[in-house]
């Protein structure tokens, strides 16, 4: 049986909290799992199992402990949850750690798979709290990558078109290449303005383009709908044969704060279309060049029906 974020909330609810005792759950699985409280409030997650298993780094937002029990030799790992905001979240990540273990076929796999997608979860509850991008974001990356299976359909090489997402890293646009420099932006089909978040944002030597892309959510039957996790995947399809270029895809992914999480799958999308904007020295941006060093910030929107002269044919 899949276990569910809300199953082990009613799990977790039904325990009473000074009987100190865990409740074992999902019973076919390679490890022997359990959850319960450290103390009256502490919720935690744990497995047993006869593999022995090494020293892992705890989290700002978990403790993480193993020990060797002395009454039958077995290991024991326990992920204790430390800021009681995060319950919702953490419901989501032990469900997500034991379905993403689920497949291997002995301990030692899925211990290594715990291990590897805890780091993930460590990795991306350090920059998110809530542990999921909210729906800005996920249409952003969205809008991304579409745009970086658009460079590979085209015929960039996978490892090139991969290398030029360089907004997962943090820089100032998406995705930079020979010809230019392309920042993607994801708005609604009867937007007709888009934010620019920064002064640095459209701050570049070489000219460029704004690249519009006009995204919304959809049906799950609509035609041409995908989800997050499709275009991921899709993208990944591509990448088979190129494993530098899937490796480098993957660690981006982490960066830019998303695992592949069921959640994900949930919400349909739709892309009804795309607008280009050359962005060169005419085109109206606010830099550090064009506006008083006293400020040290700022966000703006465009008008998108007043910029014809720079749309793209």
């Amino acid at each position: 049986m899949k276990i569910t974020p809300e199953i082990l909330e009613r799990q977790w609810n039904s325990i009473k909290y000074t009987s100190g005792g865990f409740l074992q759950i999902d019973t076919q699985h390679p490890l022997e799992w359990h959850i319960g409280y450290q103390s009256i409030s502490q919720r935690t997650l744990l497995l047993v199992s006869d593999t022995e298993i090494g020293a892992i780094e705890s989290s700002k937002s978990m403790i993480v402990s193993r020990r060797r029990r002395e009454s039958d030799n077995r290991w024991t790992l326990s992920f204790e949850l430390l800021r009681n905001e995060q319950q919702g979240v953490f419901a989501i990540l032990c469900c997500d750690i034991i379905e993403h273990s689920r497949p291997a076929v002995n301990e030692a796999e899925a211990l290594k798979l715990v291990i590897d997608r805890y780091k993930q979860w460590s990795r991306l509850l350090e920059t998110q709290r809530s542990g999921l991008m909210d729906e800005n974001s996920r249409k952003g990356l969205l809008g991304e990558l579409l745009f970086l299976q658009e460079r590979i359909e085209k015929g960039d090489s996978a490892l090139t078109a991969v290398q030029g997402w360089v907004g997962a890293d943090g820089a100032d646009q998406d995705f930079v290449y020979e010809d230019g420099w392309h920042e993607i932006k994801s708005i609604g089909a009867s937007a007709t303005s888009v934010s620019i978040s920064s002064l640095e944002q459209l701050d570049c030597a070489d000219e460029g383009e704004l690249v519009i892309m006009r995204i919304d959510k959809a049906a799950p039957d609509k035609s041409g709908a995908l989800s997050l996790n499709d275009a991921v995947r899709q993208i990944s399809s591509k990448l088979i044969g190129a494993s530098d270029a899937l490796d480098l895809f993957r660690s981006k992914l982490s960066a830019y704060g998303y695992i592949d999480l069921q959640e994900y799958s949930q919400q349909k999308y739709s892309c009804s279309g795309s607008q280009r904007y050359d962005v060169n020295d005419t085109f109206p941006k606010l830099t550090r060049q064009n506006v008083p060093a006293q400020i040290e910030s700022l966000h703006y929107e465009l008008s998108l029906p007043s910029m014809t002269d720079w749309l793209k044919g």
